[in-house]
């Protein structure tokens, strides 16, 4: 089993999934700006989020500060152009987002039809990387990863090359897959030397890919978690698990003292814990926009109330949970 802390990777990045999107840039600078003072230098964006408008007020926000800081991109998704009375419309849209948090879900799916997905080719590949360049003002980006790709797009030998060569231009200090457990596991047995960071989902109750990333070596991927928490319902699943354990008699009296109370704090510790520790995982992305949030998962990656056998214990139980 390798050495999580051998990896020069932050345990918690920026997701920028909402910015500019459900979130507009008087807030997404703002929740930046707490991540950074909360010493968060990881952002991971993508060519299409923010209707293709994210990574530039990323690259904006970053200006002065670019070399202190990891950048994660996507390309594969390719986003429409904005009409002006599209732009217009966003206020409104998350204004109703606020109102009436369930309508969220809808939206998605407007969103989506404003996307052209599954674009593996070289000539897009070269095209939403120049372009990521420019919006980002940098000439190079950490991690290029495949946007949500489907197994065929591993077996895309020229593609692969690509990939090789804009690492070797240096455009690009390492190419990676952003794709679901499925499809990770199979780039995993194929063993592709480029694909040197793999990105996933993982919350609380699908932990099931961790059993390859904990049996995986020195020279394996970087592990890299999104969408820890899981959505609305799989928060409000992951609050009732931890307030049944800390009544459950099968667990040691210390273990259910740790669990009382029911804080956001508790949560984050629990759900990063189980994510990262003891699991090979070496970073845990989540979208964090309210500053409190924010604040709260940080101090959670930092000060885990947990032991590591505590851990190991809870995570059996979700898995058994989840079974």
């Amino acid at each position: 089993m390798r050495d999580r802390g051998a990896k020069d990777f932050p345990a918690l990045g920026f997701g920028c999934g909402a910015v500019l999107g459900r979130v507009g840039r008087r807030d997404s600078l703002r929740a930046m700006e707490a991540a950074w003072d909360a010493g968060i230098t990881l952002f991971d964006t993508a060519r299409s989020y923010g209707y293709g408008e994210a990574e530039g007020l990323l690259g904006e926000f970053l200006a002065g500060r670019r070399e202190q800081a990891t950048v994660m991109t996507k390309f594969g998704i390719w986003p429409e152009r904005q009409g002006t009375l599209k732009s217009l419309a966003k206020p409104v849209v998350r204004g109703l987002l606020r109102l009436a948090p369930g309508a969220r879900s809808l939206v998605r799916r407007g969103a989506a039809g404003q996307m052209t997905a599954n674009q593996f080719t070289v000539p897009v590949l070269r095209a939403s990387l120049e372009e990521s360049l420019r919006r980002l003002r940098t000439d190079y980006v950490d991690v290029l990863f495949l946007h949500a790709a489907p197994a065929s797009a591993l077996e895309q030998d020229d593609l692969m090359a690509e990939l090789e060569r804009v690492v070797a231009e240096g455009k690009v200090r390492r190419a990676g897959l952003s794709a679901e457990p499925e499809v990770i596991g199979l780039a995993l047995d194929r063993g592709l030397p480029v694909l040197q960071t793999m990105q996933f989902p993982v919350n609380v109750f699908g932990l099931g890919i961790t059993q390859r990333t904990q049996a995986a070596d020195e020279d394996a991927p970087l592990f890299v978690a999104n969408h820890p928490f899981g959505g609305v319902l799989r928060v409000e699943e992951s609050r009732r698990m931890i307030a049944e354990l800390s009544t459950s008699e099968n667990l040691p009296p210390d273990l259910r003292e740790k669990l009382s109370g029911g804080s956001n704090l508790l949560l984050a510790d629990v759900i990063f814990s189980l994510i990262l520790r003891g699991t090979g995982i070496d970073t845990v992305v989540p979208a964090m926009m309210k500053v409190e949030n924010l604040r709260t998962n940080a101090e959670a990656i930092a000060k885990s109330r947990f032991t590591e056998a505590e851990v190991a214990l809870l995570r059996e139980r979700f898995l058994a949970a989840a079974s």
